[in-house]
């Protein structure tokens, strides 16, 4: 039920605010390549793609982050990591990663698996809200 709230949440969102795509530069989207197979380094709002193909996909935004990483704070649940996602090309749609524990997710689109290993900061110094550029994730594509 949670990933249903969080994925109505987002996809209203980037209705209204216009901030789940990029840019188009001439009938395409500027991005980072990616290499299949190989873990990079992605940030919200940046628009990464898949070598030879149309496949984009577009971090953010952050829809929860209530992971219990604050030094020195006993937490009785773990919490979770919500983000969306957006992906252009032949197979469009928007999606979530839901990360709790480990917080490691999965998501699959057209050809692809996307794997989100971690989220950084890996701690915090509170648990208010970061910035969305304080954000960075290790991220794996494979097909």
């Amino acid at each position: 039920m949670k990933n249903h709230i969080g994925l109505t949440f987002l996809m209203i969102s980037c209705f209204l605010l216009g901030s789940c795509s990029k840019s188009k530069n001439e009938g395409s989207v500027v991005c980072d390549e990616i290499i299949l197979g190989q873990p990079f380094t992605a940030t919200i709002g940046q628009a990464y793609c898949a070598p030879q193909s149309n496949w984009v996909m577009i971090l953010g935004p952050v829809i929860e982050d209530s992971r219990c990483n604050v030094p020195e704070v006993d937490c009785i649940w773990e919490g979770q990591f919500i983000m969306g996602l957006t992906f252009e090309g032949a197979a469009e749609a928007i999606d979530t990663f839901y990360a709790i524990n480990d917080w490691r997710d999965t998501l699959f689109n057209g050809p692809y698996t996307i794997m989100l290993n971690k989220v950084y900061p890996l701690t915090r110094t509170s648990f208010d809200p970061l910035d969305p550029s304080e954000y960075s994730f290790e991220m794996v594509v494979v097909q």
